[in-house]
């Protein structure tokens, strides 16, 4: 079982550690041990949401999915590719939009987009590489 020491740096530490014993035992209760490898069986374990979902399936299991955290959320409205208002519905409107392929690498792409370049507030434009293609919905102050 990982210490709350190991999950640390993911913050929440205390929090995360509490829920991943809790899912440890409804996988030994539920599926003897073995983590389900769809999103529907895995949204049934109280504390698992879709981007948890989405990324056990693509990472775990190979399979595809579009993990949408709030990086992937605020840039996929903000260069316009959807109009949403939560992650879930940002998902949703890129599952039908984005082709297959680009599911999965999707998520990385755009959470380091958004942790080095386009920033929640004042995002860095100066620097990025598709700012001319880039509409900035939303972006109201920029460097």
């Amino acid at each position: 079982m990982p210490s709350r020491r190991t999950i640390y740096p993911a913050g929440f530490y205390r929090t995360k550690a509490k829920q991943i014993r809790a899912i440890c035992a409804i996988l030994l209760a539920r599926h003897g041990g073995r983590v389900p490898d769809t999103i529907e069986e895995l949204l049934l374990a109280s504390g698992v949401g879709r981007k948890t979902a989405n990324l056990t399936v693509t990472l775990g299991f190979g399979k595809p999915g579009i993990c949408v955290d709030t990086h992937v959320h605020r840039i996929a409205n903000r260069l316009g590719w959807v109009v949403t208002k939560t992650p879930d519905d940002t998902e949703a409107a890129l599952r039908l939009r984005l082709p297959k392929r680009w599911w999965i690498p999707i998520n990385e792409t755009l959470v380091r987009h958004g942790q080095q370049v386009c920033k929640p507030v004042s995002p860095l434009c100066s620097s990025c590489p598709v700012a001319r293609a880039c509409p900035k919905i939303g972006v109201d102050r920029r460097r």
